[in-house]
C-alpha cells in the first residue's frame, strides 16, 4: 500500500465499507478490490473507461453534523452540474457501523488524476477509482 498519513485503522475502515451506486432499487454495491459485473455492465451501457466515487461529507474524516454535510453535498452537486458530468447519487456505509452513512457521487468519466484533484478540492481523505477493469480501488490523497 502506499505510504499515508492516515491511521491503520482509518484506512481498515475505508477498505470494508460498502460503497454504493444508486439510492433506490436496482442499486449496484461495491467492495474495494472486487470485480463487479453489474459494475461492468454500467460502464459498458455509458460508454465510459472509467469512473469514481467521490463523498463531501466529513472533511478529512472529521464528523460534521448533517445540516453542514447536506451543504457540502450540495456544493459538491453542483460543481459536477456546473462542468456536465454524468454522475449518479450514491451511498457509502461502514460495514463496522462506525462512521455514519455518507452520500456521495458515482462520476462516470472521470480519469484518476481529475478524480483525484476532485477529492482533493472537497477535502477528502481518500477518493473510490474504477478503471474499465470494474474493479473499484481506493486511493488514499493524504
Amino acid at each position: 500500500m502506499i505510504q499515508s498519513t492516515l491511521s491503520e485503522n482509518l484506512v481498515t475502515s475505508y477498505l470494508g465499507a460498502n460503497y454504493q451506486i444508486g439510492t433506490g432499487t436496482g442499486s449496484i454495491s461495491l467492495q474495494i478490490n472486487q470485480y463487479s459485473e453489474p459494475l461492468a455492465r454500467l460502464l459498458t451501457a455509458s460508454k465510459q473507461p472509467c469512473a469514481a466515487i467521490i463523498s463531501a461529507y466529513n472533511p478529512f474524516s472529521r464528523l460534521l453534523n448533517d445540516k453542514e454535510n447536506r451543504a457540502l453535498h450540495e456544493s459538491l452537486m453542483h460543481f459536477l452540474s456546473s462542468c456536465s458530468y454524468a454522475m449518479i447519487e450514491s451511498l457509502n456505509t461502514d460495514s463496522a457501523e462506525v462512521w455514519p452513512a455518507e452520500k456521495s457521487f458515482f462520476v462516470l468519466g472521470l480519469d484518476l488524476n481529475t478524480s483525484k484533484s476532485l477529492g482533493q478540492r472537497f477535502n477528502q481523505n481518500a477518493i473510490v477509482w474504477i478503471d474499465n477493469d470494474a474493479i473499484p480501488r481506493l486511493i488514499l490523497l493524504r
